[in-house]
């Protein structure tokens, strides 16, 4: 437990002086973390002109006319900004976070920063990324998608308790903590694949299996890296999940300022935190074997 403290620990300081002495490395996220705002801005004029000969159709499909209506819009924004950073994540998200890696890795082996290069080697190995991040994107969407299913059924088949609480607490706070556990576990199961694929080389089913082999190796350091920084993540996850209460209780466009907290939060602490510290922990162990 020591030592993986210790590790974490190191993992951290490494992240802070590379964030310091090379801003540079920070550039992929805050590349996402516009594409990310962009797609908050679209979604929220997606009601209006010319946006709503898009999406309108999607929204009344799928949701209903209701929400193409000021003030039910806002009650759909925070889902929808969601399904977009899961479907970003994969299509741009895959390829920064593939030259953050690349970046990181050099500035281990004290070299020159070149991002240039660093695109030319995120891009080759682009499809391997993208499959990585849909991947566990979709462990994650459909894992809860059946624990949310299983709770819902469970308590409408007429059962009034599980282990001594009851369904407002299941679907409420314990699901969300089930949710936040799910994530990640998740993402500290292929966290290692990226930093893999980019200095090992490795085919892609090999740096999944790595990652996997890594995460057990790792297993105390991995779950707090990725862990502790999701923690900052926990007020936005309740605001998230009460809508409705933060529309009656101040008003509609205060759903549009969290889901911007939520792009800064997400983008620009806790994806450059877990990336960079999972990144300098992989170089650190490898290192340690060679």
């Amino acid at each position: 437990m020591n030592l993986g403290i210790s590790l974490v620990k190191k993992a951290y300081h490494s992240t802070w002086r590379a964030f310091k002495a090379h801003p540079v490395v920070f550039l992929p996220f805050l590349i996402f973390a516009l594409i990310d705002l962009i797609s908050l801005i679209i979604l929220y004029l997606a009601p209006s002109m010319p946006f709503k000969l898009l999406f309108g159709p999607i929204i009344r499909t799928f949701w209903g006319e209701a929400f193409l209506h000021y003030p039910s819009n806002f009650l759909l924004l925070s889902h929808l900004s969601s399904l977009a950073r899961m479907v970003l994540s994969v299509v741009f998200g895959s390829l920064l976070t593939g030259m953050a890696v690349f970046l990181i890795f050099e500035i281990y082996n004290k070299k020159h920063l070149n991002l240039k290069a660093a695109f030319k080697t995120a891009l080759k190995l682009y499809l391997y990324f993208f499959i990585i991040v849909f991947l566990m994107n979709m462990i994650y969407y459909f894992a809860g998608r059946l624990v949310n299913i299983g709770l819902y059924k469970y308590f409408v088949s007429g059962h009034t308790k599980l282990l001594f609480w009851g369904a407002r607490a299941w679907l409420g706070p314990f699901l969300i903590a089930i949710n936040m556990v799910i994530a990640v576990f998740v993402q500290a199961l292929l966290i290692y694949a990226i930093p893999v694929l980019v200095v090992e080389k490795t085919k892609l089913l090999k740096s999944i299996i790595r990652s996997a082999v890594l995460f057990k190796q790792l297993f105390i350091p991995t779950i707090i890296l990725v862990a502790l920084p999701a923690l900052i993540y926990i007020p936005m996850i309740i605001l998230n999940t009460n809508t409705s209460f933060l529309i009656q209780k101040f008003f509609p466009e205060f759903i549009l300022l969290v889901a911007f907290l939520n792009v800064i939060i997400s983008g620009l602490i806790i994806d450059p935190l877990i990336t960079a510290a999972a990144t300098f922990l992989y170089l650190d162990h490898k290192e340690k074997r060679a």
